[in-house]
Parts: structure tokens; C-alpha cells; sequence
């Protein structure tokens, strides 16, 4: 849905129920509203980009099921499963010879993915590091992987006119993110969630992510 006015956004989100997701829609930046919903509706939703402007911006929202602190483990692995399941979309796309179509969802996928790769190595990393007393190790490794996930991304879009090398470009990208995923899920957020000092933290670190 369109929305004019932060009330707009707070009637919308409301509404939904637990698990339930809306798509806000604008053509301002919409990161003041999403850090006023944080202030005004602390730990209850879950939110990813589909596009980022400059002439428009699409937010999806979803609204969680409990009320409680969040963990890095669980919003940054919410994130994983739902870029995996536009990929998996672009795929069965591309499957159809359905093209244009294909390339419109992604967009959203790599919107997201570039916004996902840039909170981590904005916020998240930073965090970790400093946390942990590891710079020289796994965000190394991590960020040599978003540079070769980033160029299958290019090799991706470049391939959508023909299903065939889209097929092949996806399948590489797929493979890349698959154990990118594991690593990030097993080790980065898990050490990250456990050096913070409790729920609070954890939940505060989230807050900085999502409007990264």
C-alpha cells in the first residue's frame, strides 16, 4: 500500500497479525519512519527492502509473534530465508522464458541482498569486532564472499534475456549464498548474539541493523 503519513503506517501495521506481512510503499527515504515504529512498536516487526528509491521506496513489514528482544540470529536469518524465496521465484521465472518478469523480481532480490550485505558490513561487522576482539578473522573471510556474491549478482543480471545462461548464473549464485548462509547462521550470528550482554543488547544491535 501507498502511505502519506506516518499514521498511515502505524494503522496498517495494526492491523496485520502475527506472521502477517504489508508492503509500505513512498517516495520519501523511508528509514525515519521505520525508527519511529521501532520507538512506537519496540520488538514487533520484522522489515526488508524490496526497493530504495531515489523515485520510490518499497518496505516489506512483517509483523512478529512475540513481543520479545530479538537476537541477530533470528532477523538476519529471517532476512536469509526471505531473499531465498525471491531467488527461488527468479528461478522459476526464468524456468517460464517469463523474462521481464524475472527481472523485475531481481531487482527486489538484489535490493535486498545489497542492503543485507551493507548492513553487515556497516553495523553488524563493526559490532562483532569490536565485541569479540577479532578483526583478522571471520568478517575477513566474509567480506572476500560478498565481493564474489556481488559479481554473480552482476552475472546474473546481465544473463536474464537468456534462460539458459540465467539458469547457470543462478546456479552459481545459489551455491555461493548457500554456504555464505551456513557460515553466517552457524558461527558470525550465533558468537555475536552470545558476546552480547543479554537480550537488551542483542535487541538494540537489531535496532541499529534494520535502519542501516
Amino acid at each position: 500500500m501507498t502511505v502519506h503519513t506516518y499514521d498511515d503506517t502505524l494503522r496498517a501495521f495494526d492491523w496485520l497479525q502475527p506472521g502477517q506481512v504489508f508492503v509500505m510503499t513512498t517516495g520519501d527515504n523511508p528509514r525515519p519512519v521505520l525508527r519511529r515504529l521501532q520507538s512506537d512498536r519496540p520488538r514487533q516487526f520484522e522489515w526488508g527492502i524490496l526497493e530504495d528509491g531515489p523515485a520510490r521506496y518499497r518496505v516489506e513489514i512483517r509483523r512478529r509473534a512475540a513481543d520479545e528482544p530479538r537476537a541477530v540470529s533470528e532477523y538476519l536469518g529471517w532476512d536469509h530465508q526471505r531473499l531465498s524465496a525471491i531467488l527461488d521465484e527468479v528461478s522459476r521465472l526464468v524456468r517460464k522464458e517469463a523474462c521481464q518478469d524475472a527481472a523485475r523480481s531481481f531487482a527486489e532480490f538484489a535490493c535486498g541482498l545489497n542492503w543485507h550485505i551493507n548492513a553487515e558490513e556497516t553495523t553488524l561487522f563493526p559490532a562483532f569486532e569490536q565485541t569479540i576482539g577479532i578483526v583478522d578473522g571471520p568478517t575477513t573471510v566474509l567480506r572476500e564472499e560478498h565481493r564474489l556474491i556481488r559479481r554473480w549478482m552482476d552475472e546474473v543480471s546481465a544473463a536474464l534475456n537468456d534462460p539458459t545462461a540465467a539458469e547457470r548464473a543462478i546456479t552459481g549464485l545459489e551455491e555461493i549464498l548457500s554456504e555464505h548462509n551456513i557460515k553466517e547462521e552457524q558461527v558470525l550470528y550465533p558468537m555475536t548474539d552470545g558476546a552480547l550482554a543479554g537480550g537488551r543488547e542483542r535487541d538494540d544491535l537489531v535496532n541499529r541493523i534494520q535502519v542501516t
